[in-house]
């Protein structure tokens, strides 16, 4: 069907920055770009008077959760509690409403409770001291629980004895990899279960005016095999169940690397609504929880260098394994001795298997120097970045590095100016995925209420802010010639907003409304 969108605000986000008043669809693909009076001199099956609304590629998000998301949103999600106790209240209320056998939420932050200090066993103890109970930190790189997860967790089998390690019996603090054991406590999820997270999900990202994610799923839903969820993925967009593009960052096991090779998606495959994208690696935790890798430590603790999830070695290996096939890799890296290390494994991984097309590259990147973001323009790592971050960081980062280095760090501007390739995501559950929020925070680098600014000289514009999620997002699954942009021949993913980005403050963004989301040219969500 040919369908034309007209009298509107129309903003390719091409390399010439290209404004039309209509846009026309056909098939999935845009066909018509240009003027009303252009446009209503064609032959459409549907006209659709826009009201002056504007029309943007469909949004991406390239570093998120899905499943996560979906998951803590149907249990306790803790975002934005002020203290312990609020967190006991609301899993008592859960309880009472539902009487669960498990109870798991996520979302609480010490450094904005009154308290001031992480949860523990005796806090949990409070919720119930019958079934198990877990509630994971925002950064999910913590996780506390009450006795019964604790005794449960002690009794597991298998489990490495360098995880088990990371568990504080006594305090009940699951860190790091630790942190995932409550999955091997929980009842086993069935296909079903997960398909009707992966529903709920997916609406909601639609009516943010999301039609792409790169979401990290595959070691996300307690018993559920990585490669059978590859499977559900392609399963729901053969029935026609998926309403958002799913580009997945592959993070598995060693032994699942081997399975994962045989049904890893053809990178050459460009229409597919799911797609298997590149290795996923975490090298270090959180600046929260102090897990990150620092050179020269914390503040407070210099003897403190974070917790590496792998030796220099192991991480070589990984990388290794992925480029070797010319599977991208994709490395959560938050410290600058993380970085340091991934740097190191890339250079390696190159110099033996040079791979000029390569797009590897590093998720977060928050805490850098000049020099580290030299190195990676010289690999030709790309940054997957978090503007929205900064609303929380901002309060902790020079108590975190210092006030010296914490200039170095979030500097999004000094990226784009060395020519990284930079994306935008928001690592959602850890942050909701507002990406008008997102974009504020990379253009103001304000907190939310506007009372306190951190590095304004690393301020992105407008138009830098909205590329992060559209055009510049399309580069880091190698879309960028078949959208990404408005432009004829391009896959027909559009967001409809009440108002132009272009002409609004952009202290406001968080204000504009989703109108309309497309996809492929077919209609996902509308207000």
């Amino acid at each position: 069907m040919r369908k034309l969108r007209y009298n509107g605000a129309v903003t390719s986000m091409d390399g010439s920055m290209n404004r039309y008043e209509a846009i026309g669809t056909q098939d999935g693909k845009i066909v018509f770009l240009g003027t009303n009076q252009e446009a209503l001199n064609q032959q459409w099956d549907e006209k659709v008077d826009l009201k002056g609304a504007a029309v943007l590629p469909g949004f991406n998000d390239t570093h998120m959760h899905l499943l996560h998301y979906a998951m803590f949103r149907r249990n306790v999600p803790l975002f934005g509690v002020k203290t312990i106790d609020e967190v006991v209240e609301r899993c008592k209320a859960r309880m009472d409403a539902e009487h669960p056998d498990y109870l798991i939420g996520m979302g609480w932050n010490q450094e904005t409770m009154e308290e001031g200090r992480l949860l523990t066993k005796e806090d949990m103890d409070r919720i119930s001291t019958e079934i198990p109970v877990c509630m994971l930190r925002t950064c999910i790189h913590i996780a506390a629980c009450n006795t019964v997860m604790l005794e449960k967790i002690r009794a597991l089998k298998n489990v490495e004895p360098e995880v088990m390690a990371l568990v504080d019996f006594e305090n009940g603090i699951l860190r790091e990899n630790a942190a995932r054991l409550y999955m091997d406590v929980l009842p086993q999820a069935d296909d079903a279960y997960v398909k009707q997270l992966i529903r709920e999900g997916q609406k909601e990202l639609n009516a943010a005016g999301i039609t792409c994610v790169h979401s990290d799923d595959l070691m996300a839903i307690a018993g559920m095999d990585p490669i059978r969820l590859i499977g559900i993925y392609r399963e729901m967009e053969a029935d026609g169940e998926l309403t958002v593009r799913v580009y997945e960052q592959c993070l598995v096991e060693p032994e699942d690397f081997e399975r994962l090779k045989d049904v890893r998606s053809d990178p050459a495959d460009r229409t597919s609504l799911f797609r298997t994208g590149p290795r996923k690696l975490l090298q270090d935790g959180s600046l929260g929880a102090k897990s990150a890798e620092m050179i020269d430590g914390y503040v407070d603790e210099r003897d403190n260098h974070g917790i590496p999830i792998y030796t220099e070695e192991e991480l070589c290996r990984r990388i290794q394994a992925a480029h070797v096939i010319h599977m991208d890799v994709a490395v959560h890296a938050i410290g600058d001795l993380a970085l340091k290390k991934v740097c190191d494994a890339m250079e390696q991984a190159e110099g033996a298997n040079p791979w000029a097309d390569h797009r590897h590259g590093i998720v977060h990147a928050q805490t850098t120097t000049p020099a580290l973001l030299e190195r990676m323009k010289a690999l030709g790592l790309q940054a997957y970045i978090q503007p929205i971050f900064i609303d929380a960081d901002m309060n902790i980062i020079a108590e975190r590095v210092g006030e010296e280095h914490a200039k170095d760090c979030y500097n999004w501007k000094a990226m784009l100016d060395l020519g990284l390739h930079v994306s935008g995501g928001s690592d959602c559950p850890v942050e909701p995925f507002n990406v008008l929020d997102n974009m504020r925070s990379a253009i103001t680098r304000q907190n939310r209420t506007g009372t306190k600014t951190y590095l304004p000289e690393q301020a992105l514009t407008v138009e830098q802010a909205v590329r992060l999620f559209t055009s510049d997002a399309a580069w880091p699954s190698r879309d960028e010639a078949v959208r990404g942009t408005l432009e004829t021949g391009k896959q027909a993913d559009l967001v409809v907003l009440d108002q132009d980005l272009f002409a609004i403050d952009p202290d406001t963004f968080p204000q504009v409304k989703v109108l309309e989301t497309v996809l492929n040219g077919r209609t996902v969500y509308r207000a």
